[in-house]
């Protein structure tokens, strides 16, 4: 039965473009090489009431073909093709898409200083975006070493043309990284280990404020990761400050 068939196939057609109906058909299609409506509906659960349009739609996308009699026959075309068909197809989308994007202007008469970004990938993105336009000074604050090192290798490169200050919470969590570190008082730390609103635990995982004009925050709220970015000067200055009270006196270096 289609139970067998492993899910994550079916979730990824529907990633190319598939419904998750025309994943199931095409893919019963496949295992059975060919066959009938009647049989691939018995294989793959698909409603029997909406087989026939769903076998027409991927016939005329190119991923089956039909022989006709009675009953009529269905036979899936190489799924080499299809796929490189469907990748061919998306790469195009995604050029012409890109391009029309790039073309679009449009002056607002005011646009917001506070940003929420609540994907990691989307995080990650524009922290390396706001990275690639440091020009004088960055301070970055981290508590979890894992995160920082994925961005070791802009840092490494701010560290010749910028001043660069890296904070943590707990030095001897560092000390794998290639940096100098200095470190935050305990008072601080312990701040953040009990941070608690409503029921709900902070972790405070990384913060940046790059050339005094904008700052990143990321932090993670139970098991959600989320950022928020600000581009006001004034608080990025009252951010810096912050961060200058709770360091420990000693500028503390790693051992080389």
């Amino acid at each position: 039965m289609f139970s067998q068939i492993n899910p994550q196939l079916i979730r990824n057609l529907e990633k190319l473009g598939l419904t998750e109906n025309e994943a199931r058909t095409y893919v019963g299609l496949v295992s059975l090489r060919e066959a009938t409506a009647r049989e691939i509906h018995e294989l793959t659960n698909v409603p029997r009431a909406k087989i026939y349009e769903i076998l027409k739609v991927l016939a005329k996308k190119g991923y089956l073909e039909v022989r006709q009699g009675s009953p009529t026959y269905f036979r899936a075309v190489d799924p080499k093709q299809v796929i490189g068909k469907i990748k061919d197809e998306f790469i195009n989308c995604a050029i012409e898409s890109l391009d029309q994007l790039n073309e679009l202007s449009y002056e607002l008469p005011k646009t917001s200083s506070v940003w929420c970004i609540q994907s990691d990938w989307g995080i990650k993105n524009r922290i390396r975006e706001i990275l690639s336009g440091v020009k004088e000074e960055l301070i970055v604050f981290s508590s979890n070493p894992e995160f920082l090192k994925e961005f070791e290798p802009e840092l490494k490169n701010l560290e010749k043309t910028c001043s660069l200050i890296l904070i943590v919470n707990e030095l001897d969590r560092f000390r794998s990284l290639p940096f100098e570190f200095r470190e935050t008082t305990k008072e601080f730390t312990d701040f953040l280990n009990n941070i608690v609103i409503e029921g709900i635990r902070y972790d405070e995982e990384f913060f940046m404020i790059a050339d005094g004009k904008v700052s990143i925050g990321v932090h993670r709220a139970g098991n959600k990761r989320e950022a928020v970015v600000i581009k006001l000067p004034i608080v990025c200055y009252m951010q810096k400050m912050i961060y200058n009270r709770v360091l420990e006196p000693s500028f503390v270096k790693k051992e080389r």
